[in-house]
């Protein structure tokens, strides 16, 4: 298996003053804009968190009027809430009454549910950082990244629940802005394949699909193109778009189901097993399967063309996949659970006309993980995987970490058979407590053909740094 000890040093990108020097220079990514989320959350007003009420006048309502706008807005349990507030005990004091015992009551059923299905707590800010890709979600300046599959554009969520789009003539005063009282709490997003504008962000409401307009800029009111919600009025944690772009699938935490949804029409498709929720989808290049972990040590991975059959596998005790990433030709999966510091390989190719499923699907380790030290100051590298990144050429494997700060790089050599790695080097950021949250890849389209890696650092700034 390959090993962290056996990673060199790379020079820090930013750290070298003569750009001839720097391991990685190349012209073209001095036109890449430069990014720092968190001096623009600082500088600009927009920087502030947004939640949907902060952008309405207070109004003089009647109790049942104000619990009934906070049930379309926020949902049952907002408007609960709303009907226990001191204002609406001080005004109504029946129906504060009566939200307590209905309170009392949901809490001994909800007390009992847990007993018998721990996995069905209540999805809090908290524990959907859990099971998010993104390292510290809950402060992280930058909470998701998304390149578009055909043009030069980068999507950058914030914390404030505010998504800017950049493109090469872009700056922190001209960037695109996506934000809307009905989309907080960004877990992930994605660009529609074969569409050059649309893109979808799955947050605490639901699904909200937009069409980038370069005019939106701070302070223009602006809306999603359309909403989805969950059937079960649950967030949404993880998304993925099919090869084509006609189906979408989502998961969340709170739910056992995937959701296949067909936007064009509003239809939606639920794959329904028993088990434990939903929490990570990982749609293969080519189309043919679906990756599906959960909150515990199941996962799944689904075959898009057989009527939705699936196989089901489980991961090592006390944990659960924690990030997935495929191979650029779709042949390999690789995982990582968070309760091992192991890097696995899962095959998807028929060696020979007599292998059985179970042979071609088997199980392998390749990469040792455990922490180690990587220089004279003992800094180390390694341990429980955050995430992982597999360049579009399929030459390169990158990893991050939940506790270590330095980010590690695999070399990947893909054979029709099978996949060998090996230890390349380690990248580190501008000062020893800088550590990454969010890593992604731009995509390879007519006008770039090389493999960017960017990475949004807890700092708040986000670096590029290209590959052979």
């Amino acid at each position: 298996m390959a090993a962290l000890s056996n990673l060199k040093q790379c020079p820090p990108f930013s750290t070298l003053p003569d750009l001839a020097l720097r391991h990685n220079h190349i012209p073209e990514l001095e036109r890449y804009p430069q990014i720092n989320l968190n001096s623009e959350l600082l500088t600009n007003p927009a920087g502030q968190r947004f939640y949907g009420g902060q952008s309405f006048v207070s109004v003089n309502e009647g109790v049942l009027k104000r619990i009934t706008r906070t049930f379309f807005d926020g949902g049952f349990w907002e408007s609960l809430e709303e009907a226990r507030s001191p204002k609406s005990r001080e005004q109504a004091p029946l129906i504060a009454q009566a939200g307590d015992l209905i309170a009392r009551v949901l809490g001994l059923a909800t007390g009992l549910r847990l007993r018998i299905l721990p996995h069905t707590q209540q999805l809090c800010a908290e524990r959907i950082a859990q099971f998010v890709e993104t390292r510290d979600w809950l402060n992280s300046d930058v909470r998701y990244l998304a390149w578009n599959r055909h043009f030069f554009s980068l999507a950058v969520a914030g914390v404030d629940d505010v998504v800017r789009i950049y493109t090469k003539s872009s700056s922190a005063a001209t960037a695109t802005v996506l934000k809307s009282p009905s989309q907080t709490q960004i877990t992930c997003m994605a660009w529609r394949p074969l569409c050059a504008a649309e893109i979808v962000i799955g947050c605490r409401q639901g699904l909200c699909f937009w069409e980038v307009d370069n005019t939106l800029h701070l302070g223009r009111t602006n809306a999603p193109i359309k909403i989805f919600k969950h059937p079960n009025n649950l967030p949404i944690t993880s998304l993925q778009w099919n090869k084509d772009g006609t189906q979408l699938a989502t998961a969340s935490i709170g739910d056992r189901s995937i959701i296949i949804w067909q936007p064009d029409n509003g239809r939606m498709q639920p794959l329904k097993r028993l088990g434990p929720p939903g929490s990570l989808l990982k749609w293969s290049p080519d189309n043919d399967w679906l990756f599906a972990a959960t909150v515990d040590r199941v996962f799944r991975v689904w075959n898009c063309h057989q009527q939705w059959t699936t196989d089901r596998w489980v991961c090592g005790p006390g944990g659960h996949v924690q990030t997935a990433c495929w191979s650029p030709c779709g042949r390999f999966l690789l995982f990582v659970s968070s309760a091992e510091p192991i890097l696995y390989r899962l095959q998807f190719v028929q060696q020979s006309l007599l292998s059985s499923s179970a042979d071609e699907k088997e199980i392998l380790p390749i990469a040792d993980l455990n922490a180690c030290s990587i220089d004279a100051n003992r800094t180390l590298i390694g341990g429980p995987a955050q995430q992982l990144a597999w360049d579009p050429h399929g030459n390169y494997l990158v990893v991050t970490f939940k506790s270590t700060n330095c980010i590690a790089v695999f070399r990947t050599f893909i054979q029709k058979y099978d996949l060998q790695i090996s230890a390349a080097y380690y990248l580190s950021g501008e000062t020893a407590a800088e550590h990454p949250s969010f890593i992604c890849f731009q995509s390879l389209y007519k006008d770039n053909d090389r493999s960017v890696l960017t990475i949004a650092w807890s700092s708040g700034r986000i670096q590029y740094y290209a590959f052979d």
